[in-house]
């Protein structure tokens, strides 16, 4: 009877059959916390595939050389009427309705020039993304590191080298109309 019993159970565990179990169970486990690892990266950095698309928009206007590609880009991938009013700081209540649309057209079209003209530092391609913290993305192509401040599914501000673009615009835009006593008018000028 003890025979039989014997035989109608599982075989015996050997200590090496053990350690291999032990080793499955490892190895399962590493890949479940790898995989879980790679989609918490990718939801950690939900911007990355906008400033990857800007960038590629970006090197196509660069090769273009065209200030109203450049234009484009910015469009497309920017919240351009928010940047614009952002960028005349105390002044924005010194904008006159009847004159808003004209302000962020001709803003988007600065902004075109502005980029074309730092081309060579904000342009990048081959990103890759170094860190993602909040609504801050880091990326490099190897040589130059660039940042991008991203919300809402658009880019609001991009930096490299210590020149932010909508921090640059808002400083230059506040100085020029403080100088002309607050005075509106002197922005369009600038900007046209």
């Amino acid at each position: 009877m003890t025979r039989r019993l014997m035989k109608d159970q599982d075989p015996p565990m050997t200590v090496a059959s053990r350690g291999q179990s032990a080793l499955f169970l490892i190895v399962a486990f590493v890949a479940f916390l790898g995989g879980a690892a790679t989609q918490a990266e990718a939801a950690t950095c939900p911007g990355e595939k906008l400033i990857k698309s800007a960038a590629a928009s970006f090197a196509a206007a660069k090769k273009a050389n065209s200030a109203a590609a450049y234009s484009a880009a910015v469009s497309k991938y920017a919240d351009v009427p928010a940047l614009a009013l952002y960028a005349l700081g105390p002044y924005r209540k010194n904008l006159p309705q009847s004159r808003v649309a004209d302000y962020i057209r001709q803003t988007r079209a600065y902004m075109g020039r502005f980029i074309k003209k730092h081309a060579d530092t904000i342009v990048q391609t081959n990103l890759q993304v170094i860190s993602c913290n909040g609504d801050l993305i880091k990326t490099t192509n190897g040589e130059r590191e660039i940042s991008w401040r991203v919300s809402n599914g658009r880019i609001r501000d991009v930096g490299s080298s210590g020149i932010w673009l909508v921090v640059q615009m808002r400083s230059k835009f506040v100085s020029i109309i403080r100088r002309a006593g607050g005075d509106i008018e002197a922005i369009f000028k600038m900007i046209d």
